[in-house]
C-alpha cells in the first residue's frame, strides 16, 4: 500500500496540473487556485479530527500551523509556475522536492548525507538545467517557471519534513485536520490582499477549478496520510516524483482534449529535452531515496 498510494497521488497530481491550466485559460485566477482551493481542502479535512483516537496536544498548536504555512507557500508558488509556464516544465521540476527533503534534514535537523545523496543532488541539478534551458523560447522570460517550481518544491519538502517530524505527536488524522484548518485560515487571510472582486470568474472557469480542487484534495490527502503513517518522506517522494514524467505523457497524449497546446507550441525536440530533464530528476530522486543511511 505504501508503494501504491504515492503512484496514485502522482497520477492525480499530473492530471490536476492540466486541469488547473485549463481553468486559467477559461478565466480563473491565482486567488481561485490558492484561496478557494485551500478553504475547500480545510472544509473537507477538518471533520476528520472527530475520528482521531489520540488526545490532541494543544500546547503544540504551532506545529500544524507552521506546516500549513509551508504548504501555503508551496501551493502558491506551484500555482504561479503553472500560470506563467508550461505543465511539462513546472511539474517535472517538482521532482527535485526529495533532494530538498534531504538537504533540509541535513541542515535543519543535523542528519548526515551519504555520498549517494550528494551525487543525487548533482544529477538533479543537471536535470533542472536541462529543463530550464527549454524555456529559451521567443517571447518567454527564461527562468521564471524554473524558479517558482523549484521554490514550490523546497516549500513542499519542508512541509513533508515537518509532517514526518511532528505528525506522530497528534496522530495521523489529528495532525491532518489541524494542518488543513490552519491552511484554510491562512489562505483566507490573503483575500484582502487580492480583493473580493478577484473571486469573479466565468461559470466555465468555476467548473474546471472545481474539478482541479477535487483532484488537489485527493492527492493532498493521499500524500499527507502516507507520510504521516509510514514517516518516510524521502521514500514516498521517490514514487510521487513520477508525476513529472506522467505530466509529460498526459500533455502528449490528452493535452489537446484539455485545451493544452504545449506539444504543438514547443515542438518534439523541446519535449524530448523536457523528458530527458524529467528523467534525470527522477533518477536523482531514486538515488537519494534508495541509498539512504538507514537502508
Amino acid at each position: 500500500m505504501q508503494l501504491i498510494l504515492p503512484l496514485v497521488a502522482a497520477v492525480v497530481f499530473a492530471t490536476g496540473a492540466l486541469v488547473f491550466k485549463r481553468a486559467y485559460a477559461a478565466g480563473a485566477g491565482v486567488v481561485h487556485a490558492v484561496v478557494v482551493n485551500n478553504v475547500i481542502l480545510a472544509l473537507l479535512f477538518v471533520p476528520t479530527l472527530a475520528w482521531e483516537p489520540m488526545p490532541i496536544p494543544w500546547h503544540l498548536w504551532y506545529q500544524p500551523v507552521l506546516t500549513a504555512a509551508a504548504f501555503v507557500l508551496g501551493h502558491l508558488l506551484n500555482v504561479l509556475s503553472l500560470r506563467i509556464g508550461d505543465v511539462s516544465v513546472s511539474t517535472p521540476l517538482l521532482g527535485a522536492k526529495v533532494i530538498f527533503v534531504a538537504l533540509i534534514a541535513r541542515w535543519g535537523f543535523g542528519h548526515i548525507l551519504t555520498p549517494a545523496q550528494w551525487w543525487a543532488a548533482g544529477l538533479a541539478t543537471s536535470g533542472v538545467v536541462v529543463m530550464g534551458l527549454t524555456e529559451l523560447q521567443s517571447g518567454r522570460s527564461m527562468g521564471r517557471t524554473t524558479l517558482t517550481a523549484l521554490g514550490s518544491a523546497a516549500a513542499f519538502a519542508l512541509t513533508d519534513t515537518l509532517i514526518q517530524t511532528w505528525g506522530a505527536n497528534f496522530g495521523v488524522l489529528g495532525f491532518l485536520s489541524l494542518q488543513f484548518a490552519a491552511l484554510g485560515i491562512l489562505s483566507l487571510s490573503t483575500l484582502p490582499f487580492f480583493g473580493w472582486s478577484s473571486l469573479r470568474a466565468p461559470l466555465t472557469a468555476w467548473k474546471w477549478m472545481s474539478l482541479a480542487t477535487l483532484l488537489s484534495a485527493i492527492q493532498a490527502f493521499i500524500i499527507t496520510v502516507t507520510i504521516a503513517m509510514w514517516r518516510d518522506a524521502a521514500g514516498v517522494n521517490v514514487l510521487y516524483a513520477t508525476r513529472g514524467l506522467m505530466s509529460l505523457a498526459l500533455v502528449w497524449l490528452v493535452g489537446n482534449w484539455l485545451g493544452n497546446a504545449e506539444r504543438q507550441a514547443v515542438g518534439g525536440r523541446t519535449m524530448a529535452f523536457r523528458v530527458l530533464g524529467g528523467a534525470l530528476i527522477l533518477g536523482a530522486v531514486a538515488i537519494a531515496s534508495w541509498f539512504r543511511v538507514d537502508r
